[in-house]
């Protein structure tokens, strides 16, 4: 039975792997063709934590690489909740912020490294709304009291992004993407590539 079993997950594995085309014939990558596409959906997981799109059209190639430009949304969370009690009074302050970030991105993608696998750098710049609010509760000895405090701002951004592709065909690959610089965002992001 275990042999039966080993031999239909093998035969699955296989057929599988011979219905996902390959990056290129050969295992080289070429890289993004001008006039193309690529859409990156991403977890961001570092200080702060969200979510965001970006997008990326291909410019031209210049050396061995490839210029492009475009633009990213993103929404981003960060809070905490503390509770103290000292004394018989119990004290709870609670504090959040959404951030809605937008920016204008370029890139230079080489295709260098590994085959299927690209590395970029670039500049982004933008702007974006931070929504605060925080909660202060203070009980004990037979009164409390409660404070809420809501606010929004709007914040200018800017990041030099670091990222790395590893593309398991021609239209997906996973992403690596690190945005250094603005506070406001991830600095870490994870997730996957679209290419068309």
């Amino acid at each position: 039975m275990k042999k039966v079993i080993i031999a239909l997950v093998t035969a699955i594995a296989v057929g599988c792997m011979a219905m996902v085309q390959p990056a290129k014939a050969g295992g080289v990558y070429d890289g993004v063709a001008p006039g193309s596409s690529i859409l990156g959906v991403k977890l961001g997981l570092s200080h702060i934590v969200g979510a965001n799109v970006t997008y990326d059209y291909a410019l031209a190639r210049v050396w061995k690489g490839t210029f492009t430009i475009g633009g990213r949304v993103g929404y981003m969370w960060r809070g905490n909740t503390d509770r103290y009690t000292y004394g018989g009074v119990t004290e709870k302050y609670s504090w959040s912020e959404n951030f809605l970030d937008f920016q204008v991105r370029t890139t230079y993608r080489l295709n260098v490294v590994v085959p299927q696998w690209e590395v970029y750098a670039g500049v982004a710049l933008g702007g974006g709304v931070d929504i605060a609010s925080s909660t202060a509760k203070v009980s004990g000895e037979g009164s409390s009291s409660h404070a809420h405090g809501s606010g929004s701002r709007g914040y200018f951004s800017g990041a030099f992004i670091l990222g790395t592709s590893y593309n398991f065909t021609d239209a997906i690959g996973a992403n690596l993407e690190f945005d250094l610089g603005a506070w406001e965002q991830a600095w870490v992001n994870l997730g996957v590539n679209f290419k068309f």
